[in-house]
């Protein structure tokens, strides 16, 4: 590779056009030229006021130096031709485009919050913001490549900003058609088509392009955006290009370590050498962004093959769901094998409490209905003790009187009979004894 390179938008053609003639205060053809904004890769932009409208707009004129060349003239009338066949809220629109006395200029949407370059001049972004841009500008990546053009120069300072935060795609001058000028060039050649420090491998190295090499340039743009600073960095532009093709990217979180482990591993895959390793589409990181940056998981996020980022959430769902599934929202034949599993030993808990108590409770009701025979038969044998008292005392009752009627009987002994006539009174009285 030839160090001989001079980079599109690179440092010396933006000295170049800074060094046109100021043009402020002079009027191109209905418009009224304000200040400088700004210098472009190959334009100085202007803000103007349309004087049959009254509106403040952005007016984009190519250096008068730059106007002998073919490459340039080609380039702008290039980006007037794409522009205007690209309808999309968040791509800047052209409102009108001529020549005034042979200098080409495009009228463009003012934009007065600047640039994401010039928010990236205060230091690394807030990661709402920057998953807010990634957001907003994906969509119209996706639609400009629906529409067969490749940007191929996607960077900070063609990302614009308006009042309300939001996100504007814009300078198309070295997009491309897809399917037309294919051989793309080389970095080894004079003209290296790209700004090296954002451009894909691919593109430094003159392949072939297609969408993924735009996604890489937005994913430079997301790491830029989270660390405040590029992955890759040398003294000159074909050095940066050469880290492009050659080197691995620092670790997101080895910069900042307080963003998300899962949003360095977004940036880990869109950074991929390889295009296939690479999210599908911009729409695809942005939504990998947004879970990210939500505090999503991680997982899956680097795998090539998934189609979407959201794919990731579905699968993690499809594998939790067997945890604890509800049997009617989730009618596998697993589940009703596990619903019986954790039924059939609640009939046996059951009935394992329940026999003790029926053994007592059988044993309560017999040791009451035995009590109560044991008092039943002590009750009879009382009675029948006492009615045989009750006999015995009315027998003797019953012959007390004869007992007493048989001593009553005999009389007396006469005391004042004579002695004989005593002695046969007594002996009367044994022989009846």
């Amino acid at each position: 590779m030839s160090s001989n390179t001079g980079a599109t938008n690179g440092n010396e053609r933006m000295t170049d056009a800074s060094q046109q003639e100021n043009l402020s205060g002079q009027q191109i053809g209905g418009y009224e030229i304000l200040n400088v904004i700004g210098y472009g890769g190959m334009a100085t932009v202007y803000r103007a006021r349309q004087i049959s409208m009254q509106r403040v707009v952005a007016l984009k004129v190519l250096p008068r130096q730059f106007m002998q060349d073919d490459t340039y003239m080609q380039r702008f009338h290039r980006e007037v031709e794409i522009v205007s066949r690209l309808e999309h809220r968040n791509i800047v629109p052209v409102h009108d485009y001529g020549e005034f006395e042979g200098q080409p200029y495009i009228v463009m949407r003012y934009m007065p919050a600047g640039s994401v370059d010039d928010l990236l001049g205060q230091g690394p972004l807030d990661l709402d913001l920057t998953t807010k841009i990634v957001e907003q500008i994906a969509p119209a990546l996706d639609y400009a490549h629906s529409k067969g053009v490749l940007h191929r120069d996607l960077k900070p300072s063609n990302i614009l900003m308006d009042d309300n935060g939001d996100a504007y795609l814009t300078d198309f001058g070295i997009a491309r058609v897809l399917g037309q000028d294919q051989g793309g060039i080389s970095i080894t050649t004079r003209h290296v088509v790209g700004t090296p420090a954002y451009m894909s491998p691919e593109q430094a190295q003159g392949q072939p392009l297609d969408s993924r090499s735009d996604i890489y340039a937005l994913g430079v743009m997301l790491f830029e955006m989270c660390a405040g600073t590029r992955p890759f960095h040398a003294d000159t532009p074909y050095g940066v290009a050469v880290l492009q093709v050659t080197a691995q990217p620092p670790t997101l979180r080895s910069i900042n370590p307080e963003l998300p482990v899962a949003l360095e591993q977004v940036v880990n895959r869109v950074l991929k050498k390889r295009p296939d390793e690479r999210y599908h589409s911009a729409t695809a990181l942005a939504e990998a962004v947004r879970q990210a940056s939500d505090g999503g998981s991680s997982i899956h996020d680097t795998l090539p093959g998934i189609a979407k980022p959201t794919k990731p959430v579905q699968l993690r769902q499809e594998t939790a769901a067997p945890v604890a599934p509800p049997p009617a929202r989730y009618p596998t034949p697993n589940t009703p094998r596990r619903s019986q599993a954790v039924k059939l030993p609640r009939p046996r808990r059951v009935f394992r409490r329940k026999r003790p108590q029926n053994l007592w409770m059988s044993a309560a009701i017999g040791g009451i209905i035995g009590c109560g025979l044991l008092t039943l038969l002590v009750i009879i044998l009382a009675l029948v003790l006492s009615g045989n008292g009750q006999l015995n005392g009315a027998a003797s009752n019953a012959e007390e009187p004869q007992i007493r009627q048989t001593w009553s009987a005999p009389s007396q002994p006469d005391l004042d009979a004579t002695s004989e006539a005593a002695r046969r009174s007594l002996l009367g009285q044994d022989k009846q004894d």
